[in-house]
């Protein structure tokens, strides 16, 4: 029985593939219902399996003690942001992230600015930088954030080479000194195809040094992305 439960699993795990690497073909819509059926199947076997990346750690979205807010100010700065979308989460979206934050009623909050970086070497600016925020901290850090409708350009998207266009939420939290961030993204895509984004992860990390940004990851385990080819 395990066995058997393996294979279908990976064969489930196959296909998924596969069809990450059609979103870019010229039909689509034709392929949309296996995938989606495909994708059904995995995500069942894994509520009833576990898995899946955490969504704890420093600043992830376990949330920190009583109060671990900074003050206002002290942690802004630029962060390599990575989306990883559970449909291929070692090839994430990145953008710089300008994080700020400023003193709100009865607490702290943060806005954001994101820069979409080009897949192909994860480092040259691509589109138009979008602002975000600002969005409320609790005492010990959590935040959700629903961030408008997003639009990518194709050439940031790792996994097809297509314009994306997403709606997500963010659900994390921001403990001092806050050098790590990371949560859980819920949300979807309307193009290039409509996809529920369950499951997906996000992870920031402060870039230190301008010029030699840090290798990305994936989830707030740290498990990394996949290196350029």
């Amino acid at each position: 029985m395990l066995f058997s439960r393996t294979i279908r699993t990976t064969l489930a795990s196959a296909a998924l593939t596969t069809a990450a690497l059609l979103i870019g073909c010229a039909d689509p819509e034709g392929r949309y219902d296996d995938f989606e059926a495909r994708d059904t199947t995995i995500r069942e076997d894994q509520s009833s399996g576990g898995g899946g990346g955490g969504s704890d750690g420093n600043g992830g979205a376990g949330g920190g003690g009583d109060n671990c807010l900074p003050e206002a100010g002290a942690i802004d700065g630029d962060f390599l942001f990575s989306l990883s979308a559970y449909l291929n989460p070692r090839a994430p979206f990145l953008f710089v992230a300008s994080l700020t934050t400023e003193a709100s009623e009865g607490g702290l909050s943060f806005s954001l600015t994101f820069q979409p970086l080009v897949a192909a070497d994860r480092r040259t600016p691509t589109g138009e930088p979008f602002d975000v925020g600002p969005f409320a901290l609790s005492a010990d850090g959590k935040f959700t954030a629903q961030l408008p409708t997003l639009i990518v350009p194709g050439d940031a998207n790792p996994i097809s080479g297509n314009e994306l266009e997403a709606t997500i939420t963010l659900t994390g939290s921001l403990c001092a000194p806050a050098d790590f961030i990371c949560g859980v993204v819920t949300g979807s895509a309307a193009r290039p195809i409509p996809l529920n984004l369950k499951g997906s992860n996000f992870a920031m990390e402060r870039i230190a040094d301008p010029s030699s940004y840090p290798a990305p990851v994936i989830n707030c385990k740290r498990d990394p992305a996949n290196p350029l080819p």
